[in-house]
């Protein structure tokens, strides 16, 4: 395998749900792994995003503001004590970070600063809003590869199976790179091809072959896959369940104003059924 570089530095991004242990155990043991260093930043939930408080006035509103204060206080702590108990002793530093009403352009530079973000499913597929939700967009947007996790996903199912999305894009051959390690530890890679009447002249006169060829010189167990049809989200999925894959790697696009919360259509795709880790770059 060629010598490829471990991160230095991740973050976990970490909220006052029931997913939040594995997926801060699941940042410790990449920390672990790769000898980097660990950022846990805790996003408090605001009181806005809770349901029904906008139609609290007077007694009421100042009992909802002492439950909320209450609840969030105990939260932190509790995650505070995960972390805590999590990285004592360990081979890896780390840092604890709190994220108090920060906006969405404030937690994109926790991202920027360091060399992955890690975060929970994509908001779609969460049952309620979230600061961390309503940023995901702009967090994209820092420049860094983002890792998505589903909840309750296990912190020791390592990446090794993992299907990788090219369409000959420059997002797919970002995402490619930042996954680089991901995909040199890997037992398996599959490499997915599947043509769009638009990108067909990006690929060669083999689509895939280079890029396949290109993950190959770097050690990666590499299969190319080359599938008919437009739907490549849907394929992607489809992949990834038969293989039973422990990742997915894919480029993000998305309408160029990120105030537009429209994504392109594979992404689209991917974001509403993906069942496995996600790792997307811009």
């Amino acid at each position: 395998m060629v010598d490829i570089a471990a991160p230095a530095d991740l973050v976990v991004f970490l909220e006052p749900a029931r997913e939040r242990d594995s997926r801060l155990r699941y940042a410790a043991l990449l920390a672990k792994q790769w000898r980097a260093h660990l950022i846990a930043t805790f996003v408090v939930r605001e009181l806005a995003l809770e349901p029904y408080a906008g139609f609290a006035v007077g007694a009421a509103l100042t009992d909802m503001l002492a439950e909320h204060s209450k609840a969030a206080a105990e939260s932190l702590s509790r995650a505070r004590e995960d972390f805590d108990a999590l990285v004592h002793n360990r081979s890896f530093s780390s840092e604890w970070r709190v994220s108090d009403n920060e906006d969405s352009e404030a937690l994109m530079q926790h991202a920027r600063h360091a060399s992955l973000a890690i975060l929970g499913p994509p908001a779609c597929r969460q049952n309620r809003t979230t600061r961390l939700g309503l940023s995901e967009r702009f967090i994209f947007e820092s420049g860094r590869p983002c890792l998505l996790l589903p909840e309750d996903w296990p912190e020791d199912r390592t990446a090794r199976r993992i299907v990788v999305g090219w369409n000959g894009g420059r997002e797919a051959a970002r995402a490619i790179a930042d996954a680089m390690l991901f995909l040199a530890l890997a037992e398996s890679v599959h490499l997915v091809v599947v043509p769009e009447g638009r990108l067909r002249g990006s690929y060669g006169s083999e689509p895939g072959a280079d890029m396949a060829a290109h993950l190959a010189r770097h050690g990666v167990q590499v299969t190319l896959e080359q599938h008919t049809g437009t739907d490549a989200g849907a394929v992607l999925l489809e992949r990834c369940r038969d293989l039973g894959a422990d990742m997915l790697v894919a480029g993000g696009r998305a309408h160029p104003r990120i105030s537009d919360l429209l994504l392109g259509g594979a992404t689209r795709t991917i974001f509403e059924g993906v069942e496995v880790p996600l790792m997307m770059s811009r």
